[in-house]
Formats: C-alpha cells, structure tokens, sequence
C-alpha cells in the first residue's frame, strides 16, 4: 500500500510501501489475521471456555473454543451466502453477548470488514455510522431494554441504499420480512468456498465514540490490531494478566476496547472472556467472585463505580489487573485501587485510532504509575508545540504519536487524513500531554478541553483529581463557558453521593486547602445527577459544555 494506491478500493493512507516493508521485517506486523487467533487457541486449548456471556435475570451461556472455532465458520459461510465478500462492511448492533464473539471473526474469516455500533446509540448515531461505512449487512439484536432495534433498523434501510440484509439475533417469533436473516440460520451453514485472507487488509472500521462530536471511521488493518495486543502483552507481561487470563467485558463489544480487547486480546493469550451485557457495578463484583475473574480494561468510571462496592478491601478479590484507559485517569484513582483489590492497576492511554500505545507496567519503577506510561516497543510520542516543534519535559503541549498500531487514516475521509498526520507519519492525537525525562507520559486533556482564563492555562486535569478526591462527590469533571473578559471561565461539573449537598465556596475552600492555586478555581458548579457518558464510560464534555452554557 502506499500514498497513491489503494487500501479498499480509493481509500486514501499515508502509509508507504516502504514503512509497511519495514514494520513487517523487524516484525511488527506478523503477517498474521485475527481470524488465525482464534484457530490457535482452539487448536491449543479446544475445551477451555473462550466465552461466557451473563445477562440478568438469565443462565449464562458459554463457548469452548472448539465451539466457537465452529460455530464462526459456519456464520462465515453464511455471510459469504448473503453475497459479502472482502471489502465489503458488515455492522454489528449487539450487547454483550456469547453470539457477538462468533460474529466478529466470522466477517474476518469472509474477509470483510467489521464495524460496531453500540446498542445505546440512538437512531442518529447509527445511521451516521451505517451511512459512513456503507455497511451491506447489519447483525442486529431484535430489542434492547425498552428500545425495538430491529424496528429502528427497518426504519434506517430505508435511507441506506448499501444495507441489503438485516441478520436478526433473538428472531424467534417476530415476522421477518423480504431481506432479514434469522442469526441461527446464518450459523447453520457447514460448506462453502471462502476467499484468502491478507493481513494486510482493512478488516475494521473503528468509528469515534462522540466525546467530540461527529464520528469518522477509523481504519485498521489484521496486523496494526494484531501488533497493539501483542506489545500490550509484552509490556505488561502476559502472566499479570492471569494464568489463563479471566477477563470482566463490561465495555461494550461495540466499541473499540470491547472489540479489540475483549475479543481479539482474550484470543491473543487464549483465556475467557466474561461478558456482562449491561454495567452493574454490584452485579459485577457477583460475577468477578464467581468466575474468578483476573482482569479487566475500561474507563476510570467502571474502577471508580467498583471502589464503592465490597469488593474494595475484600482479601480474596481475584483481580490481579486492572488497565484503565479510555479517558482522563484522576491521579490518586490507581492507587486506592491497587489498595484496594490487591491487583497491578495500570493507567493506560489510547484511543480508536491506536488501541492502547501508552501503559504502565512493572518493568518500570513504581514512580511511573503516576503518570499514563510508556510507549509500547516500536511506537513513540512527541510533545510539541503549535509549530511542531518539541517542548522539554514537563511542559504541556500537543501530543503526537506514531508506530505499527496507528490507523491507516479515515474510512472515505482522505482530507481528514491528510490533516491527521504531520511529516514523519506523526499522528495528531487531539489529546494535549507532557513527557518527563524518563519519557512517560501524562495526558493533560483533549485540545478541546483545554481552559484559558486571561491568558492563563487552567490544568484541567490536575482539577479534575482534587475534585475527584471529595469526600461526597461520585464523578466529576472541569469545563470551559465563554466571557466576554478573560475569553473562558471554569466550571466544576459533579455527581454527589446520596443526600449530600455542596456548595461553590465551600467547594473552592476545599480545593484551596487542598494545595489548588485559587487562579485556578472554578467559577461555577453544577451538580448533575448523572454523567452524560458514552457506553464505554467516557464524559461526553461537549454535552457537558453545552449544559453549562445553556444555564449562563
């Protein structure tokens, strides 16, 4: 592939031919398919139970990975029976369930490419990922909760011209009409040809969770998400993990850490992969003790969310690793959970367009866990300022990273790519950061998040933790409004715990004692009974922002 040749059909990369020689021969790119994971481990370990999905009130379902290994080249054939082929873009609109496993590595193994729209997105943002991506099939769960998926999905065809089959899970007695699939049927078919898979090629749009706005399709091909999960095993070591690893999917299989390490990673280091569909945080303590469940990734919200249940001081707690990562971490958040559940905590930064590529791990001194880690081997970050030129350690700038992980571009967004990536490869990552000498990072916020009072950088994330540490506050975040005079003023946006009440001054004589300089004070409150948060956890700061503004 390169600049001026194709990566699915006109799709536009950065990426040479002679960067994809050289990734693939100091062997950063293995050659290797993420459908060729999953045939490993059944091969290595065909009775060890590759999945296990929990959903209330129901008996938890399961797949060894003999099952599963079969169970997805029948779906495999049966896609290729609906006419998908390589290129082409089946979604998936599905909890977390056992079906989903089985789901993804089938549209690898037809050589097609997989994108995922979590099931609490609204009919807006789906059909803004079905548009973007021209997706030929959706897998659609027929309801969720409350909300009638398969009649939303009717409703989005008949705007989409590309999407010519609805596979329906749950279909038993609904009346389907012209073009929808019942999924048992689909995983029914035993024989057919498939085509050769190459490693190479794009097998996964990831589109932008919305923290920001607008979604854009993130491409990845089978070796930059192959490379990711192997340096994140190497970096931590694969054994802190779990010996087989246990993992707690609580993020949503739709969206990029439910995906690419929930499915792919488990594969990757052969362990089982414990589903729950919807996040409870005392449900989920039930499942960790009843699995023996070691590991778990997600946002800070799902580790801050289990600090308040018993599984925090409880001496049999079987994590031995918690990666947090997905959004800002609060600085005293790693600690009191390592305290607490006895396990590794590792901050963690990533985003769709790399997986992870900054961890903690072990390897280093403990001082590292104060900040969001290292590069993996063979990716690299900058700190920079507007002229890209590189800042000195501690000084924050716009962050900047490149290496064998980082997404071939936008999925028909050839302009957006092209102002994603400086000279060099280097990917603008919207976040900003610092680097200190030992060249760990510490995330300081989006571009976007960043407060300018009077001249004056407000560091929001250094807020965020003191606000964080309140005694009677749940969540919290820091976030810009307009003013006429020093351009922007500072919000403090909080949930509180149960009949707790908090007030500005009282809040800002907090913080002050609490070693807050008062130039950095927020100038409004506003308690809110829940976070507008994504699926997977994130504050969606822009709905944040737009609140604060509609009540100045």
């Amino acid at each position: 592939m390169s600049a001026s040749t194709s990566v699915i059909g006109d799709q536009y990369t950065p990426i040479s031919a002679a960067e994809v020689s050289a990734y693939r021969s100091a062997g950063h790119w293995q050659g290797k398919t993420l459908r060729s994971l999953l045939s490993e481990a059944a091969a290595a370990v065909p009775d060890r139970t590759a999945v296990r999905g929990y959903s209330k009130g129901a008996e938890p379902m399961h797949r060894t990975y003999a099952q599963l290994e079969t169970e997805t080249h029948r779906l495999a054939v049966g896609l290729a029976g609906l006419g998908v082929g390589p290129g082409d873009v089946v979604a998936v609109m599905m909890a977390n369930r056992v079906e989903y496993t089985a789901t993804a590595f089938a549209i690898n193994e037809v050589g097609a490419i997989y994108t995922g729209i979590p099931v609490a997105y609204g009919e807006l943002q789906a059909r803004a990922i079905l548009e973007q991506s021209g997706a030929k099939v959706l897998v659609v769960q027929a309801n969720w909760g409350s909300t009638d998926l398969l009649d939303q999905s009717r409703r989005l065809r008949q705007h989409l011209p590309a999407l010519d089959t609805i596979v329906v899970v749950d279909a038993a007695g609904i009346e389907l009409t012209a073009n929808e699939v019942p999924w048992p049927d689909l995983a029914r078919e035993a024989d057919g040809e498939l085509p050769e898979l190459h490693a190479g090629d794009v097998c996964y749009l990831g589109f932008t969770s919305g923290t920001t706005g607008a979604p854009k399709g993130a491409m990845h091909s089978h070796e930059t998400l192959h490379y990711t999960a192997v340096a994140m095993a190497d970096h931590l070591g694969a054994r802190l993990f779990g010996d087989p690893m246990i993992q707690l999917v609580a993020s949503p299989m739709g969206h990029h850490t439910g995906y690419a390490w929930g499915i792919m990673f488990t594969a990757l280091l052969r362990g089982t992969a414990v589903l729950v569909d919807r996040w409870d945080p005392q449900w989920a303590t039930e499942v960790i003790r009843t699995e023996s469940v070691t590991a778990f990734f997600g946002a800070p919200t799902f580790t801050q969310d289990l600090l308040r249940t018993d599984l925090a001081g409880d001496q049999r707690c079987p994590l031995s690793c918690i990666v947090i990562a997905g959004s800002t971490v609060p600085r005293t958040l790693p600690g009191r959970a390592a305290t607490a559940f006895g396990a590794y905590v590792a901050p963690a930064w990533g985003m769709t367009e790399c997986g992870i590529l900054t961890s903690c791990t072990p390897s280093e001194d403990d001082a590292i866990l104060h900040t969001d880690g290292a590069p993996f081997e063979a990716s690299a970050v900058r700190v920079v300022d507007e002229d890209l030129h590189d800042l000195p350690p501690g000084e924050v700038g716009d962050l900047l990273m490149r290496g064998p992980g980082v997404s071939l571009g936008y999925f028909n967004r050839a302009e957006a790519t092209k102002d994603a990536f400086a000279e060099g490869l280097w990917f603008n990552t919207g976040d900003t950061a610092t680097l200190d000498e030992n060249g760990w990072v510490t995330i300081r916020g989006r571009t976007r998040d960043i407060i300018i009072r009077g001249g004056e950088n407000i560091p929001v994330t250094d807020v965020e933790t003191l606000l964080f540490d309140h005694p009677d506050v749940i969540d919290a975040a820091l976030v810009a409004y307009p003013d006429d005079r020093l351009g922007e003023r500072a919000c403090a946006v909080v949930t509180l715990r149960e009949n707790a009440t908090l007030a500005l001054p009282e809040l800002c004589a907090y913080l002050t004692e609490s070693g807050l300089s008062r130039h950095f004070l927020p100038e409004r409150l506003l308690v809110l009974d829940r976070m507008p948060t994504t699926q997977s956890g994130k504050i969606q700061k822009f709905v944040l922002r737009d609140l604060v503004v509609a009540q100045s």
